[in-house]
């Protein structure tokens, strides 16, 4: 395990956000007091924010093209049918986005209360989606088609990390075939790093990055977790600095997830390399 390349304009870093958009994310969330969709939504928006400020060297100019970002998001019509999108408002050619488009193409800027109280302005590009079923498997395959591109197109970067982010089984197939034919995908620097998060709408504590699956209630969880990649030791240090009491063999992983489990997660899971 490597997962040590540091991230520049000659080896950019791809994040790839797999959302279920199925009717159940239309529930409420625990812990924050609307729905896992709109819950979902907002915490992809500020990740996006965070990574294109982490891309701003000098006022001069815009963010630089350090991270290329793809959120897909997956359910299904009143027919039964696979829909599988982009679901940034950004026009994209190859199903991934530059920091650089990203910050000149926001769907919307939106004010709003600050930590501190004060307003600031924050920037959309994702809007919550509730409908139809769960085809994590499609969702599977097409971050698999991006990833396969990225890697051959960029062998010696960072490997591309792919965060699932559902509150259901699947309804097209068993996943971790897919997820097996991801984790075969490397860089010099590393195999493709695959994350899953399951959000909860009942109550009980979150597993949060946990290192076997014994506490699981069920095999389908089982399943998620072994899916799921061994988290890299500098993510490990992160979670632990974020008060996340992980072993060295965590697993990118977290089950029954509250909306604070999902910030922590994404942003843990997201903190690949230092921008140079």
């Amino acid at each position: 395990m490597t997962y040590s390349r540091r991230i520049d304009r000659i080896h950019p870093a791809l994040i790839l956000l797999l959302v279920d958009q199925s009717d159940s994310m239309g529930e409420q969330v625990i812990g924050g007091g609307t729905t896992k969709a709109q819950a979902v939504a907002e915490h992809i928006n500020t990740l996006l924010y965070e990574l294109v400020l982490r891309c701003v060297k000098t006022p001069h100019e815009p963010p630089r093209a350090y991270f290329y970002v793809g959120v897909l998001g997956y359910s299904t019509s009143g027919s039964g049918e696979s829909i599988i999108e982009q679901a940034l408002a950004v026009a994209s050619t190859d199903g991934v986005t530059s920091t650089t488009d990203l910050a000149a193409n926001p769907l919307r800027i939106e004010s709003r209360a600050g930590p501190s109280g004060a307003t600031i302005n924050a920037p959309v590009w994702v809007e919550p989606v509730a409908r139809g079923g769960t085809p994590m498997c499609g969702a599977l395959n097409r971050a698999g088609r991006l990833a396969a591109g990225w890697v051959e197109r960029h062998p010696t970067a960072f490997p591309p990390v792919i965060v699932n982010v559902s509150d259901g089984e699947a309804t097209d197939g068993d996943p971790a075939v897919w997820a097996s034919r991801l984790q075969t995908l490397s860089t010099s620097d590393g195999p493709v790093l695959l994350f899953n998060l399951s959000l909860s709408s009942g109550g009980g504590a979150a597993s949060l990055f946990p290192s076997d699956a014994g506490g699981l209630p069920d095999r389908y969880a089982a399943k998620l977790f072994r899916m799921s990649s061994v988290l890299p030791s500098s993510m490990v240090d992160i979670a632990r600095a974020q008060g996340i009491p992980v072993r060295g063999d965590a697993r990118g992983f977290a089950f029954n997830a509250d909306i604070k489990a999902l910030a922590l997660f994404l942003n843990v899971g997201t903190a690949i390399g230092r921008a140079a």
